[in-house]
């Protein structure tokens, strides 16, 4: 029987190290189309929505796009969508409820999660009315938490409390199908991506949804590291004023050879899994690139709730400012200003689509005058 050399012994280690980190390394991602689940992140501008689907019919849907953009509607309409198991709505900004009260009343999903914090804006409380409205169970996840519906696994990342600040307080969570797991964090920031990487929960996941659309405000290298993605995809609406999404995480995504995909050039992006393998195909070709090419950072939204103004006068305000009244969303806001002037507040009933119940909403919330 020979015995190994030093250099023999050295060869047979360096050849098990290198086909191990080959295994490592080894790509999910095939051309070839799967069965099982599927990931589609539709194209509703400079907005949010995740549509999960399993083939038994199981069903998640994660945000619903702007307030002042419904294709979600139409989208789920041409996905033949019969019900949903799970709305989860990540945070109360309108870029990610903007149709909830909507989806709610049509396809009467049997859960319901949001963050639970309070948020002064029309939007919300349509939101909020229609959940209350409906037979679902309402429910506002914490950190360390877990659920199923039907074959996906879910469990809650953050927040471990809320700090009163909207895009920190979104919901995230790690979905799971067989061996794929997806993380989607909403419009959370650094301190939350700290607190995830620190809390020692699983965050290793194949897909990641950039969060808030790609602004470095979010997407920390840390992040990316513990995620260990191997696509990923952004949210955004081209051209936008923020410039989602930013120079540096294109950079940091680019540095990690994680594949990336955005609406704002690709359109709706479907991911699909066997639960080992993934299949990512999109609406049109393009390539992801920083949001605006000065490199020079926009404004953020705002992360904390806009005030709801002391008076809205129906006679002379803009179409944005009527939908901080109760019920009044795009549609009804330009009906009220097609029908101006009006002499009192009841007025609002000769519009196709105001009853005495929103009237009485309006003068409850006691900010609309006529003069």
């Amino acid at each position: 029987m020979k015995r190994l050399t030093g250099w023999g012994i050295i060869a047979i280690f360096l050849i098990a190290l290198i086909s191990g980190c080959s295994n490592n390394t080894q790509s999910s991602v095939t051309e070839n189309t799967l069965k099982g689940a599927k990931f589609t992140f539709f194209d509703v501008g400079q907005g949010d929505s995740t549509l999960i689907q399993a083939d038994d019919g199981t069903t998640v849907l994660i945000d619903t796009g702007r307030h002042d953009d419904n294709r979600i509607m139409t989208y789920l309409e041409k996905a033949d969508i019969q019900k949903i198991d799970l709305l989860l709505l990540t945070h109360p900004h309108s870029d990610h409820i903007g149709n909830a009260d909507k989806v709610i009343k049509q396809y009467k999903p049997k859960e319901i999660w949001m963050d639970g914090l309070v948020f002064n804006s029309s939007i919300y409380e349509r939101v909020i009315d229609a959940a209350l409205a409906s037979n679902a169970k309402y429910k506002e996840p914490r950190r360390g938490e877990k659920a199923t519906f039907g074959p996906f696994g879910i469990q809650v990342l953050s927040p471990d409390k809320l700090s009163d600040n909207a895009n920190n307080d979104s919901i995230a969570i790690r979905l799971t199908y067989k061996d794929v797991a997806a993380i989607f964090t909403g419009d959370a920031e650094k301190p939350r991506e700290r607190e995830m990487v620190d809390s020692g929960l699983d965050l290793n996941a194949q897909i990641l949804d950039l969060g808030h659309h790609g602004s470095s405000t979010s997407n920390q290298p840390y992040f990316l590291d513990a995620v260990k993605p191997e696509v990923a995809v952004y949210s955004a609406e081209k051209g936008n004023s923020y410039g989602h999404p930013h120079r540096e995480v294109i950079q940091w995504l680019k540095d990690r050879d994680i594949t990336t995909y955005g609406t704002d050039v690709e359109g709706t992006v479907t991911m699909e899994t066997d639960g080992k393998q993934i299949h990512v195909a999109t609406e049109q070709s393009g390539t992801p690139k920083p949001g605006n090419e000065t490199g020079k950072q926009t404004a953020e939204e705002p992360g904390d709730a806009v005030p709801i103004p002391d008076k809205i006068n129906v006679n002379t305000a803009t179409a944005e400012e009527l939908q901080y009244l109760p019920s009044v969303g795009p549609v009804l806001a330009d009906k009220i200003i097609a029908e101006r002037p009006y002499r009192t507040i009841d007025d609002l009933k000769k519009i196709n689509g105001i009853g005495d119940g929103i009237v009485r909403q309006i003068k409850e919330q006691g900010i609309a005058t006529v003069k």
